[in-house]
């Protein structure tokens, strides 16, 4: 975990559609596909996107699952106030 958190990630404004659905796939099948949780996968693609990226992989988690990324977040975590995304 110490590896993800602490690699730089890239901040520009690009979106990379193709990774924002991979990523939202990899949260679901870590996250509410299964018993328990994954953290590694949250804890990876949270930190290593960009603010940019993050929004389409909670919109491409909204349209394919049906739910709210940021619900879900809020749900696993008492932080949900620092929710890295602007959208719902």
């Amino acid at each position: 975990l110490l590896a993800c958190i602490s690699t730089m990630h890239y901040e520009g404004p690009e979106v990379d559609q193709v990774m924002a659905k991979a990523n939202a796939k990899s949260l679901y099948k870590a996250g509410e596909k299964k018993l328990g949780t994954d953290e590694k996968i949250f804890i990876c693609i949270f930190s290593k996107r960009s603010r940019p990226q993050l929004a389409p992989i909670s919109s491409v988690y909204q349209s394919k699952y049906g739910k709210s990324l940021k619900k879900f977040y809020c749900f696993l975590s008492s932080f949900c106030l620092s929710f890295p995304m602007s959208v719902h």
